[in-house]
């Protein structure tokens, strides 16, 4: 069986690989996220270069050639990590295709000054900026603001981490809809993880599957996140026709100390929890971690490193049944 590499399309490679050096303790989340900016503010680029190039080798190790990852700015990391993921990028242009989206995690009501830090980081070059709806009081000023900021630099991703708590006061993703579709944003708008959507009554569900459907903008689900939180509908969202995308998320850091990199792993892993066990939805997961983004930049970069993933088996089934790592990864003569 023979493939031309996956897609990661959410990651957090600037703050991979904390843990080692740095002691787990399955402490309350607060706690984990208090040790999380200790260690923003200690980091040096040399450091979050380090980290973010462990996780990239263990991607690429099991055939990853495209790469989204979320990098934080704040007064905690300033632009060091932006900086140090830029250098990345070029150092590995020729391996992989690394997409960088600007990422307020601590929030405007935090740090109001990440508003001008994220201006100075799209002047640096980024691909993407994104948010999250759940940082703020008010959700829906936080994305108004993130979304013009991202109109102010035609940047090609803007991305959010939408309803992360789960709580059905916690409910964002038919505003980010609605605002999707007003714009005009389509797919260079996506909503990741979308956990309350699983938990408010199927009628609202519905309703609130079928508005992203129709603002055109894709849906991203990250299946280690179910050691804290439920999944959202993916199932439903995929029968709607919304575009479905995976990524690994954390990796090796104080909000999940594990993580190989493996794509077909943590399709696997999404296999189990939303039960896509027919072969036709093994096939689609596949697509999933196999389709790449409508991105004409990106798919002229991809189509300048196209791998050639050997594996043993005969379908899809067997693949992700095992999720091994490919047997080699030749570059495509």
């Amino acid at each position: 069986m023979s493939y031309s590499g996956w897609m990661n399309y959410h990651a957090h490679i600037d703050k991979g690989f904390l843990v080692p050096p740095r002691k787990y303790i399955d402490a309350p989340a607060p706690e984990r996220a208090a040790w999380t900016r200790e260690a923003k503010k200690q980091m040096t680029i040399f450091e979050i270069k380090e980290s973010a190039t462990n996780a990239l080798e263990k991607m690429y190790q099991y055939g990853t050639t495209y790469v989204r990852t979320h990098v934080d700015v704040d007064p905690l990391f300033e632009l060091r990590a932006v900086e140090a993921l830029i250098e990345l990028k070029e150092e590995w242009k020729d391996r992989l295709v690394l997409d960088i989206v600007a990422f307020n995690q601590e929030g405007f009501d935090r740090f109001p000054e990440t508003e001008y830090m994220l201006k100075e980081a799209l002047q640096l070059g980024v691909d993407g900026i994104g948010g999250h709806t759940s940082m703020d009081k008010d959700a829906k000023e936080h994305i108004d603001t993130v979304l013009n900021l991202a109109e102010s630099s035609n940047v090609d991703w803007i991305e959010f981490h939408t309803d992360e708590t789960g709580r059905v006061d916690d409910f964002n993703l038919p505003y980010l809809a609605q605002v999707t579709k007003d714009r005009g944003l389509k797919e260079k708008v996506t909503a990741i993880h979308c956990c309350s959507l699983t938990n408010v009554d199927d009628d609202t569900a519905k309703r609130t599957i079928e508005a992203v459907a129709d603002s055109g903008m894709t849906v991203t689900t990250c299946p280690t996140a179910i050691a804290t939180r439920s999944l959202t509908r993916v199932k439903e969202f995929a029968k709607a026709g919304v575009t479905i995308q995976l990524g690994s998320d954390n990796l090796r850091d104080f909000f999940n100390p594990l993580g190989s990199g493996n794509m077909l792993q943590y399709a696997q892993l999404l296999g189990y929890v939303s039960r896509f066990y027919e072969a036709d939805e093994i096939n689609q997961l596949i697509s999933w971690i196999q389709n790449s983004p409508d991105n004409p930049r990106v798919q002229e970069q991809l189509a300048g490193l196209s791998l050639n993933l050997q594996y043993d088996g005969k379908t899809n089934v067997e693949l992700l049944a095992e999720a091994p790592a490919p047997r080699f990864v030749q570059p495509v003569k």
